[in-house]
Protein backbone atom coordinates (compact mmCIF):
# COMPACT_ATOMS: atom_id res chain seq x y z
CA UNK A 1 0.00 0.00 0.00
CA UNK A 2 1.42 3.13 -0.71
CA UNK A 3 1.55 6.03 1.46
CA UNK A 4 1.02 9.99 0.82
CA UNK A 5 3.79 12.37 2.23
CA UNK A 6 4.23 16.36 1.68
CA UNK A 7 7.70 16.75 0.79
CA UNK A 8 9.87 20.31 0.36
CA UNK A 9 12.68 20.30 -2.06
CA UNK A 10 13.21 23.47 -2.36
CA UNK A 11 12.16 27.03 -0.50
CA UNK A 12 8.87 28.10 -1.83
CA UNK A 13 8.73 24.39 -3.45
CA UNK A 14 6.86 21.48 -2.23
CA UNK A 15 4.39 19.41 -3.09
CA UNK A 16 2.81 15.45 -2.42
CA UNK A 17 4.36 12.07 -3.29
CA UNK A 18 3.82 8.68 -3.17
CA UNK A 19 6.29 5.88 -1.49
CA UNK A 20 5.45 2.21 -0.69
CA UNK A 21 4.63 1.71 3.13
CA UNK A 22 7.73 -0.42 3.11
CA UNK A 23 10.41 2.62 3.03
CA UNK A 24 8.86 3.43 6.53
CA UNK A 25 9.69 6.83 5.71
CA UNK A 26 9.01 9.35 8.55
CA UNK A 27 9.27 13.46 8.70
CA UNK A 28 12.74 14.67 8.37
CA UNK A 29 14.16 12.09 6.13
CA UNK A 30 15.55 12.82 2.91
CA UNK A 31 14.48 11.04 -0.12
CA UNK A 32 14.87 11.13 -3.71
CA UNK A 33 12.03 11.33 -5.83
CA UNK A 34 10.76 10.28 -9.36
CA UNK A 35 9.15 13.45 -11.01
CA UNK A 36 7.74 13.16 -15.24
CA UNK A 37 11.00 14.00 -16.74
CA UNK A 38 13.81 14.55 -14.09
CA UNK A 39 14.74 13.29 -10.82
CA UNK A 40 14.43 15.64 -7.63
CA UNK A 41 15.58 15.75 -3.97
CA UNK A 42 13.68 16.25 -0.68
CA UNK A 43 12.89 16.28 2.56
CA UNK A 44 9.73 14.56 4.56
CA UNK A 45 7.72 17.08 6.03
CA UNK A 46 4.63 15.19 7.03
CA UNK A 47 2.16 12.39 6.38
CA UNK A 48 -0.87 13.21 4.12
CA UNK A 49 -2.63 9.82 3.69
CA UNK A 50 -2.30 6.21 2.91
CA UNK A 51 -4.29 6.03 -0.08
CA UNK A 52 -5.21 8.50 -3.41
CA UNK A 53 -8.54 9.32 -2.00
CA UNK A 54 -7.22 10.20 1.23
CA UNK A 55 -4.80 12.76 -0.67
CA UNK A 56 -7.42 13.96 -2.75
CA UNK A 57 -9.37 14.95 0.53
CA UNK A 58 -6.43 16.80 2.25
CA UNK A 59 -5.79 18.42 -0.75
CA UNK A 60 -9.53 19.38 -1.30
CA UNK A 61 -9.47 20.70 2.66
CA UNK A 62 -6.57 22.45 2.04
CA UNK A 63 -7.40 24.14 -1.32
CA UNK A 64 -11.06 25.23 -0.40
CA UNK A 65 -8.91 27.77 2.36
CA UNK A 66 -7.01 29.57 -0.44
CA UNK A 67 -3.90 27.34 -0.60
CA UNK A 68 -1.49 29.74 -2.99
CA UNK A 69 -1.05 27.34 -5.74
CA UNK A 70 2.11 29.09 -6.63
CA UNK A 71 4.13 27.03 -4.01
CA UNK A 72 3.79 23.87 -5.65
CA UNK A 73 5.04 22.54 -8.73
CA UNK A 74 1.93 22.56 -11.25
CA UNK A 75 0.95 20.06 -14.57
CA UNK A 76 2.10 17.13 -12.66
CA UNK A 77 1.20 13.63 -11.78
CA UNK A 78 2.15 12.87 -8.36
CA UNK A 79 6.16 11.94 -7.93
CA UNK A 80 7.19 8.44 -6.78
CA UNK A 81 9.55 7.89 -4.12
CA UNK A 82 12.71 6.06 -5.49
CA UNK A 83 15.03 4.89 -2.64
CA UNK A 84 16.56 7.04 0.42
CA UNK A 85 18.60 9.92 -0.27
CA UNK A 86 22.50 9.01 -0.12
CA UNK A 87 25.68 10.70 0.83
CA UNK A 88 26.29 10.77 -3.28
CA UNK A 89 22.53 12.77 -3.84
CA UNK A 90 23.67 14.87 -0.90
CA UNK A 91 27.13 16.17 -2.44
CA UNK A 92 25.33 16.86 -5.71
CA UNK A 93 22.60 18.68 -4.32
CA UNK A 94 25.01 21.25 -2.74
CA UNK A 95 26.86 21.46 -6.14
CA UNK A 96 23.55 22.29 -7.65
CA UNK A 97 23.08 24.83 -4.96
CA UNK A 98 26.69 26.63 -6.01
CA UNK A 99 26.08 26.50 -9.60
CA UNK A 100 22.43 28.15 -9.28
CA UNK A 101 23.94 30.66 -7.28
CA UNK A 102 26.72 31.60 -10.56
CA UNK A 103 23.85 30.87 -12.57
CA UNK A 104 21.91 34.02 -10.67
CA UNK A 105 24.02 36.62 -12.27
CA UNK A 106 23.46 35.39 -16.32
CA UNK A 107 19.54 35.23 -15.60
CA UNK A 108 19.42 38.85 -14.51
CA UNK A 109 21.55 39.94 -16.84
CA UNK A 110 19.39 38.41 -19.67
CA UNK A 111 16.66 40.21 -17.96
CA UNK A 112 17.85 43.47 -18.59
CA UNK A 113 18.57 42.67 -22.05
CA UNK A 114 14.72 42.15 -22.48
CA UNK A 115 14.27 44.76 -20.20
CA UNK A 116 11.46 42.80 -18.47
CA UNK A 117 10.34 44.22 -15.20
CA UNK A 118 11.17 41.76 -13.09
CA UNK A 119 12.66 40.32 -9.94
CA UNK A 120 14.55 36.94 -9.00
CA UNK A 121 14.08 35.61 -5.75
CA UNK A 122 15.56 32.26 -6.37
CA UNK A 123 16.93 29.39 -8.83
CA UNK A 124 16.46 25.73 -8.00
CA UNK A 125 18.47 23.30 -9.93
CA UNK A 126 16.50 19.25 -9.70
CA UNK A 127 19.13 16.69 -8.93
CA UNK A 128 19.69 15.24 -12.30
CA UNK A 129 20.36 19.24 -13.48
CA UNK A 130 18.13 19.04 -16.55
CA UNK A 131 15.35 22.00 -15.06
CA UNK A 132 16.18 25.17 -13.64
CA UNK A 133 13.01 26.57 -11.70
CA UNK A 134 13.41 30.59 -11.81
CA UNK A 135 10.90 32.01 -9.39
CA UNK A 136 10.28 35.64 -9.76
CA UNK A 137 8.33 38.44 -8.75
CA UNK A 138 6.51 41.06 -10.63
CA UNK A 139 3.74 44.21 -9.93
CA UNK A 140 2.03 42.60 -13.38
CA UNK A 141 1.65 39.94 -15.45
CA UNK A 142 5.12 39.18 -17.61
CA UNK A 143 5.05 38.43 -21.05
CA UNK A 144 8.74 36.06 -20.59
CA UNK A 145 8.46 33.98 -24.01
CA UNK A 146 11.30 34.95 -25.38
CA UNK A 147 13.44 35.31 -22.14
CA UNK A 148 11.93 31.82 -21.83
CA UNK A 149 14.03 30.69 -24.72
CA UNK A 150 17.11 32.70 -24.54
CA UNK A 151 17.58 31.42 -20.91
CA UNK A 152 17.36 27.34 -22.37
CA UNK A 153 19.74 28.15 -25.27
CA UNK A 154 22.23 29.95 -22.52
CA UNK A 155 22.17 27.78 -19.60
CA UNK A 156 21.46 24.87 -22.03
CA UNK A 157 18.94 23.29 -19.85
CA UNK A 158 15.13 23.45 -19.41
CA UNK A 159 14.30 26.61 -17.48
CA UNK A 160 10.71 26.50 -15.99
CA UNK A 161 9.82 30.34 -15.46
CA UNK A 162 7.69 30.95 -11.62
CA UNK A 163 6.42 34.30 -10.81
CA UNK A 164 4.90 34.05 -7.37
CA UNK A 165 3.81 36.74 -4.75
CA UNK A 166 4.99 38.89 -2.13
CA UNK A 167 3.82 35.76 0.73
CA UNK A 168 5.82 33.19 -0.94
CA UNK A 169 8.87 35.73 -1.62
CA UNK A 170 8.67 36.62 2.37
CA UNK A 171 8.39 32.79 2.81
CA UNK A 172 11.30 31.96 0.75
CA UNK A 173 13.82 35.11 2.25
CA UNK A 174 12.82 34.21 6.19
CA UNK A 175 13.24 36.63 9.09
CA UNK A 176 11.82 37.25 12.17
CA UNK A 177 8.52 38.79 12.59
CA UNK A 178 7.21 41.24 15.08
CA UNK A 179 6.94 38.25 17.79
CA UNK A 180 10.14 37.54 18.04
CA UNK A 181 10.16 34.39 16.27
CA UNK A 182 10.73 33.09 12.96
CA UNK A 183 7.85 33.58 10.46
CA UNK A 184 5.32 31.00 10.00
CA UNK A 185 5.71 30.60 6.20
CA UNK A 186 9.14 29.84 6.37
CA UNK A 187 9.34 27.38 9.25
CA UNK A 188 6.56 25.36 9.74
CA UNK A 189 3.47 26.96 7.90
CA UNK A 190 3.33 25.31 4.58
CA UNK A 191 -0.02 26.12 2.91
CA UNK A 192 -1.04 29.88 2.71
CA UNK A 193 -4.97 29.89 3.58
CA UNK A 194 -6.98 33.44 3.15
CA UNK A 195 -7.80 35.93 5.59
CA UNK A 196 -9.83 39.26 5.53
CA UNK A 197 -10.77 42.13 7.91
CA UNK A 198 -13.37 40.46 9.42
CA UNK A 199 -11.22 38.03 11.19
CA UNK A 200 -9.03 40.89 12.58
CA UNK A 201 -12.98 42.65 13.34
CA UNK A 202 -13.92 39.47 15.40
CA UNK A 203 -11.31 39.53 17.75
CA UNK A 204 -11.28 43.08 18.45
CA UNK A 205 -7.81 44.03 17.26
CA UNK A 206 -7.19 47.64 15.83
CA UNK A 207 -7.84 47.91 11.97
CA UNK A 208 -4.08 50.06 11.77
CA UNK A 209 -2.50 48.26 8.93
CA UNK A 210 0.77 48.75 10.85
CA UNK A 211 -0.73 46.33 13.73
CA UNK A 212 -2.24 43.79 11.51
CA UNK A 213 0.13 43.42 8.65
CA UNK A 214 3.22 41.34 8.43
CA UNK A 215 6.75 42.11 6.82
CA UNK A 216 5.10 41.08 3.42
CA UNK A 217 2.56 43.58 3.37
CA UNK A 218 -0.55 41.08 3.81
CA UNK A 219 -2.50 40.67 6.85
CA UNK A 220 -0.67 38.51 9.15
CA UNK A 221 -1.32 34.64 8.78
CA UNK A 222 -1.48 34.11 12.99
CA UNK A 223 -4.76 35.76 12.27
CA UNK A 224 -6.28 32.84 11.36
CA UNK A 225 -5.28 30.66 14.56
CA UNK A 226 -8.01 32.03 16.84
CA UNK A 227 -10.55 32.98 14.68
CA UNK A 228 -12.05 29.78 15.19
CA UNK A 229 -11.92 29.83 18.61
CA UNK A 230 -13.43 33.62 18.62
CA UNK A 231 -16.23 32.61 16.32
CA UNK A 232 -17.94 29.93 18.48
CA UNK A 233 -17.57 32.23 22.07
CA UNK A 234 -19.17 35.19 19.86
CA UNK A 235 -22.00 33.49 18.88
CA UNK A 236 -23.28 32.80 22.56
CA UNK A 237 -22.24 36.89 22.91
CA UNK A 238 -24.92 39.90 22.58
CA UNK A 239 -24.06 41.86 19.47
CA UNK A 240 -23.39 45.80 20.02
CA UNK A 241 -25.58 48.44 20.20
CA UNK A 242 -28.38 46.03 21.86
CA UNK A 243 -30.44 47.48 25.07
CA UNK A 244 -29.65 45.47 27.29
CA UNK A 245 -31.12 45.63 31.81
CA UNK A 246 -28.26 45.42 34.28
CA UNK A 247 -28.37 45.76 38.34
CA UNK A 248 -27.57 49.05 38.23
CA UNK A 249 -29.97 49.83 35.50
CA UNK A 250 -30.67 50.15 31.50
CA UNK A 251 -28.20 50.63 29.18
CA UNK A 252 -26.68 49.72 25.69
CA UNK A 253 -23.36 47.35 25.00
CA UNK A 254 -20.84 49.28 23.65
CA UNK A 255 -17.83 46.60 23.89
CA UNK A 256 -17.79 42.78 23.94
CA UNK A 257 -14.68 40.67 25.47
CA UNK A 258 -15.25 37.71 24.59
CA UNK A 259 -12.16 36.15 26.09
CA UNK A 260 -13.56 36.88 29.72
CA UNK A 261 -17.00 37.15 29.13
CA UNK A 262 -17.81 40.12 29.52
CA UNK A 263 -19.18 43.28 28.44
CA UNK A 264 -19.36 46.86 28.05
CA UNK A 265 -22.45 48.71 29.06
CA UNK A 266 -23.16 52.43 28.67
CA UNK A 267 -25.36 53.23 31.47
CA UNK A 268 -28.52 55.48 30.48
CA UNK A 269 -28.86 58.39 33.33
CA UNK A 270 -31.87 58.93 35.24
CA UNK A 271 -34.10 57.69 37.96
CA UNK A 272 -31.00 57.74 40.25
CA UNK A 273 -28.59 56.50 37.72
CA UNK A 274 -25.72 58.24 37.46
CA UNK A 275 -25.07 56.67 33.69
CA UNK A 276 -21.42 55.99 32.18
CA UNK A 277 -19.87 52.52 31.56
CA UNK A 278 -19.92 49.89 33.59
CA UNK A 279 -18.14 46.09 32.64
CA UNK A 280 -20.53 43.40 34.03
CA UNK A 281 -20.16 39.47 33.80
CA UNK A 282 -22.94 37.77 30.97
CA UNK A 283 -24.55 36.17 33.87
CA UNK A 284 -25.23 39.73 35.11
CA UNK A 285 -27.78 41.12 32.17
CA UNK A 286 -30.58 40.86 30.41
CA UNK A 287 -30.84 41.09 26.72
CA UNK A 288 -33.97 42.86 25.99
CA UNK A 289 -35.59 42.04 23.06
CA UNK A 290 -35.58 44.50 20.20
CA UNK A 291 -38.58 46.96 19.20
CA UNK A 292 -41.30 45.83 16.63
CA UNK A 293 -40.72 47.72 13.63
CA UNK A 294 -43.09 50.27 12.89
CA UNK A 295 -44.90 50.18 9.36
CA UNK A 296 -44.19 52.81 7.15
CA UNK A 297 -47.34 54.49 6.15
CA UNK A 298 -49.32 53.56 2.92
CA UNK A 299 -48.71 56.28 0.14
CA UNK A 300 -51.13 56.10 -2.58
CA UNK A 301 -50.47 56.57 -6.20
CA UNK A 302 -53.78 58.73 -7.26
CA UNK A 303 -53.23 62.22 -7.54
CA UNK A 304 -55.42 64.15 -5.24
CA UNK A 305 -58.33 65.99 -6.66
CA UNK A 306 -57.63 70.05 -7.60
Amino acid sequence: MKQFYEVNVAPGIHYPCAAEDTLHLKPGDEVVLKCERYEEFGRIVRLRGASAGAQAEDDEDEDSEGTDKGRRLQGQTTPTVLRRATTADQSRVHENDTRARSLLRTAMQKIHEHRLVMKVVHLHLVLDSSLLVVQFTAETRVDFRELLRDLSRCLHARVELRQIGVRDETAIHGGLGPCGRAFCCATFLAHFRSINVKTAKEQGLSLNPVNISGVCGRLKCCLRYESDGYRQILQGMPRLGTLCDTPDGSGKICDLMPLVSRVRVMLVPGDGQPGGFRDYPLDQITVRPPPPRSSAPHRSNETPAG
